[in-house]
This record gives structure tokens, C-alpha cells and sequence, in this order.
């Protein structure tokens, strides 16, 4: 297999010297003109040929992902990634969850190869530099914190509150059966008060994934809101045809403790 190299002109190494000096996650063509000091064609046709050299990559037209030296022949990073949404979103609601809060964390050793944002608007999801990017879009955003990551900030959803996104969209986070094993290494740092909180804030199916999780693990039990009528799924993404009745918490439950502990034994 022949590798390719790529050599970098002199003006093609002021700017990524530029770029990694201001610590630039995202680029925009009119702002690499400004720093360079040279002409809008100049700037694209610079721009054009940093793609070419895996050294951009692009998001839209005009707007583009940085890939700094460090990120080797394939244009790929990964904690830069994470840092593209703090740029990507600086101005609109948003904090990441699900696979990468987990993963933030330390409650799951899967290392995700996709950030996932929950937004109050609608945007596309897109994929670079190895990772993707998914955007979750949802009429009103939970509880986050701010966390540094070199010396930017993100917005990331806080234990509780990516507990209850878990719960909420089993579907984003690996299942419950990863849900459940979040909230086992969360146990020590989990404040019960505000999650049962905001469980009752949450949909009906959620407090009672919660309550059966909670008994399942042997944690402290939380006030939650009486059950409405009916049933649901404990896991929707698991077969409807193999399930047990719980009543206690009004689940069909689709998945065995086999499977929902496996965790356990590894």
C-alpha cells in the first residue's frame, strides 16, 4: 500500500500555524482571509487546497472543521471533536448526552465514535474527522453544566439529568441495559433528590424505567409520581414478542436480568 504525504507551501504553513496558535476549531474562509491579510480568492483557493491535504474539512459552504498536525494523515481527532460543538453551537441552547456524556463521565467503557447534542432547533447531522455528529432536537432542553476541555467550554448534560435522557431515549444511549449500568457507577455521585425531581418531570415510562432500575440494583428508592393506567415497554428496542408483566411498575419487561446485569460480569 503506497501512502500518500502532503507537503505544506509557506503560506499553507502560516495558516495552520494561525489556526493552531488561536486554537480554532472552526474556520471560515472571509476569517482565514482576514488573518493572512489576503484576497477572497487567494483565501479560496488556500481553503481548497487545506481540504485537499485533509487539513479542513468541510462543514458547509464557507465554514469548515479544523484538523490540527495532530491528527495525523487521516485528518482524524477525537477530543477536538468534541470541542467543535462548543463552536459549532456558542450561541444557540444546546449540551451533549447520551453514548458521549456516559463516556465523559467514565460510566461506560464503549468509546463512542459519535457526539451526541440535544437542541431546541433543528439541525443536521454530519459526519468528519472520524466521529459524527448526531443532533437530537427536543422542545425543551434538560439540566447542564459546564465543563473546560482545554481552554474552551462545553455543555454537557449534568449525571441526573443524562440519566433521565438515557431513560427517555433508550434508543440514543445503548439501551437500558446501558442506562442501568450508568446509573450503578453513578450511584456515589447521583443526587437522588434532583433525579427523582426530574423524573417527575418526565414522561410516564421514564419514572417507571427508573423505579424498576432502582429495585433491580438495590439503590435508594425516590418519590416518584403514581403510575397512570396501561403498560409499557421496558426497552423498546429489544423484540415484543418475549416479555413478562410487571406490575409493580406497569412494564413488559422484553429483557432478561441476563442481559440487562451482563455488565456485572465482565
Amino acid at each position: 500500500m503506497v501512502t500518500q504525504k502532503y507537503g505544506f507551501g509557506e503560506l499553507e504553513t502560516r495558516a495552520l500555524f494561525v489556526l493552531e496558535q488561536n486554537d480554532t476549531a472552526l474556520v471560515r474562509t472571509s476569517d482565514l482571509g482576514r488573518l493572512l491579510k489576503i484576497s477572497k480568492n487567494h483565501a479560496n483557493k488556500l481553503v481548497w487546497q487545506l481540504v485537499k491535504k485533509k487539513r479542513l474539512i468541510r462543514i458547509r459552504k464557507g465554514v469548515y472543521l479544523f484538523a490540527p498536525l495532530k491528527a495525523g494523515p487521516k485528518g482524524e481527532w477525537t477530543e477536538e471533536g468534541l470541542l467543535v460543538i462548543s463552536e459549532l453551537l456558542k450561541n444557540k441552547p444546546y449540551y451533549v448526552s447520551f453514548w458521549t456524556a456516559l463516556n465523559f463521565y467514565h460510566l461506560t467503557e464503549q468509546v463512542p465514535l459519535v457526539v451526541q447534542t440535544m437542541i431546541t432547533h433543528r439541525r443536521r447531522s454530519f459526519s468528519a474527522v472520524g466521529t459524527k455528529f448526531e443532533f437530537i432536537t427536543v422542545k425543551k432542553l434538560g439540566e447542564w453544566r459546564e465543563e473546560k476541555i482545554g481552554q474552551k467550554k462545553i455543555r454537557i448534560a449534568t449525571i441526573e439529568q443524562l440519566l433521565i435522557d438515557c431513560l427517555t431515549h433508550p434508543e440514543h444511549g445503548g439501551g437500558v441495559e446501558e442506562a442501568c449500568k450508568g446509573l450503578w457507577e453513578a450511584r456515589k455521585r447521583i443526587d437522588y433528590k434532583k433525579l427523582g425531581d426530574l423524573a417527575q418531570k418526565s414522561p410516564d415510562v421514564v419514572q417507571r424505567r427508573l423505579g424498576y432500575l432502582l429495585e433491580k440494583l438495590g439503590l435508594k428508592k425516590i418519590k416518584l409520581s403514581k403510575k397512570s393506567s396501561g403498560w409499557r415497554w421496558l426497552d423498546p428496542r429489544w423484540p415484543k414478542n418475549d416479555y413478562e408483566k410487571n406490575e409493580k411498575h406497569g412494564l413488559l419487561v422484553n429483557i432478561s436480568d441476563k442481559k440487562l446485569l451482563s455488565w456485572m460480569e465482565s
